[in-house]
């Protein structure tokens, strides 16, 4: 059943993107003559208006067959009658319809959590807070002689710090005040943050619908940053691309055991980033690719010939699918020896 729910999960990703697709093209006056989830045979077939809608047998994709493109389709309402700036805006709207189903479900998550108090839930073994002895139960009062406030207040003061800075850490304990001072440590897994090494616990108050979205916003940011930094990281040999690599059986997987642990809501935005981030790199016959082209045709002031895209989509179509193969054996030799598909940091 787990997986079932994760499978329906993906595709609904994967129809999000396509929607935007479609209902982008549409709306500018391109016609849209199929609209289907799925690859092979058609299990289901429905026409409604100008656009046939399918379900198909192998669940491994989808798409929107808009008028014009590779299908030879000149005239009105196809999309190379349309100028550049509407194409893009078409090809953009995939992409920007997984982030924006990112960024609403965030909301929700973040308008059903509770806003973290100033009260220590836990102290990080071996940390700063650990080794002055910061206490679960304690709660933090001021930074460096600022007061705090808020949680919020209390990142904001130690972000401006680095590893090795001073500081001084003032809590209340049973009524009674207490002040810790030493020099902060680096976060092992970002070596330029500094970490003290305490998590809070939640309070009454919950986040309303604007400040639930605009976290949700900047997590989104944060999240495309990392992605960004740990792409280059893959690129120069920091991280091992076998051991971060994960294909549809890995996702299936992660997503189906996130379903039995409960944060499945989280994993799937941050599947639908990662879709997003994914049609946005510049090859053919990716969504990126075709902005790529897009901006070419505006520099030399007219369209590259398909003669040519399809040439390059050739190349571009055997790269995705040399990765396809290699994050699947990636994925089936994790199964086989037992190693995780998200590697422990």
């Amino acid at each position: 059943m787990t997986i079932l729910v994760a499978l329906l999960g993906l595709i609904f990703l994967i129809a999000i993107h396509e929607l935007g697709h479609m209902l982008t093209a549409k709306a500018l006056g391109v016609r849209v003559p199929e609209f289907g989830i799925g690859f092979g045979p058609a299990l289901f077939k429905k026409k409604l208006g100008d656009t046939t809608y399918s379900f198909r047998i192998i669940l491994l994709g989808g798409f929107a067959r808009i008028a014009g493109m590779g299908d030879g389709r000149t005239g009105p309402g196809t999309y190379y009658e349309k100028p550049a700036w509407r194409r893009a805006l078409i090809i953009f709207a995939g992409p920007f319809a997984n982030v924006l189903v990112a960024v609403l479900i965030l909301t929700v998550i973040f308008m059903g959590a509770r806003e973290p108090s100033t009260t220590v839930e836990r102290v990080v073994p071996g940390s700063f807070a650990d080794e002055v002895g910061v206490r679960k139960g304690d709660r933090i009062v001021a930074v460096d002689g600022r007061r705090v406030e808020s949680w919020d207040a209390f990142v904001a003061s130690v972000g401006e710090k680095s590893p090795g800075d001073p500081v001084e850490l003032v809590v209340r304990r049973d009524g009674e005040r207490r002040v810790f001072s030493g020099e902060l440590e680096a976060d092992p897994r970002d070596p330029e943050r500094a970490l003290v090494g305490v998590q809070p616990a939640p309070s009454d108050e919950t986040y309303g619908p604007v400040e639930s979205f605009g976290m949700a916003v900047g997590r989104v940011v944060e999240i495309t940053r990392l992605l960004g930094v740990f792409l280059w990281q893959l690129l120069t040999g920091e991280q091992s691309f076998y051991q971060n690599v994960t294909g549809p059986v890995g996702i299936v997987s992660v997503s189906s055991q996130s379903v039995e642990q409960g944060f499945f809501p989280v994993l799937l935005a941050f599947i639908s980033l990662n879709l997003a981030l994914f049609n946005l790199l510049p090859i053919l016959p990716l969504d990126g690719g075709h902005l790529l082209f897009l901006a070419v045709e505006k520099i030399i002031r007219k369209p590259v010939s398909e003669e040519t895209m399809n040439r390059v989509a050739i190349v571009g179509l055997m790269l995705v699918l040399t990765l396809f193969l290699f994050a699947t054996y990636a994925d089936l030799s994790k199964i086989f020896s037992g190693e995780p598909f998200i590697p422990d940091r």
